[in-house]
């Protein structure tokens, strides 16, 4: 009786995980280059987003990264001066920290001034730069633990 109550239930068992659906990878990958986002799930692209990335003198690091932390109503904070979250706020209306450098944050999101993201210029301190309408949709796919890949 032991044994058959023992083979019933590894046979339920295997038949739990058998019933279980795969999870998708989502991830994304950052082309320098290009100044492109792109946004993949199971390694189909879901997604292609234009992006400011950093200036000459503050370039954005390459390398493989992961998302850290997400903040879907950031505060942004320079020199004593405090803007509260939403479109006018520099880093945009959402915030996706993916590696810590010294002192330093990189990170994916919005922005205020759309202009240079349409131009996928060099122009940041090092984030990556997106319009607040392609942040919120990159923000609603991803977790943290998401695979940010940054290429040149």
């Amino acid at each position: 009786m032991q044994l058959r109550s023992l083979l019933l239930t590894a046979a339920l068992g295997l038949g739990a995980l058998a019933t279980v659906p795969a999870q998708a990878e989502t991830s994304i990958q950052i082309s320098l280059k290009d100044r492109y986002l792109t946004l993949l799930d199971d390694g189909q692209v879901i997604g292609k987003y234009p992006v400011a990335i950093g200036a000459p003198e503050s370039p954005t690091p390459a390398g493989s990264y992961a998302v850290t932390k997400m903040d879907p109503q950031p505060v942004y904070h320079k020199k004593g001066k405090v803007i509260a979250p939403g479109p006018n706020n520099p880093v945009g209306v959402r915030y996706v920290a993916y590696v810590q450098i010294g002192t330093g944050e990189y990170a994916i999101h919005g922005t205020a001034w759309p202009n240079w993201v349409k131009l996928r210029a060099a122009v940041s301190l090092g984030c990556i730069r997106m319009l607040n309408s392609d942040v919120i949709q990159v923000y609603n796919r991803i977790k943290v633990g998401t695979p940010v890949v940054v290429t040149n």
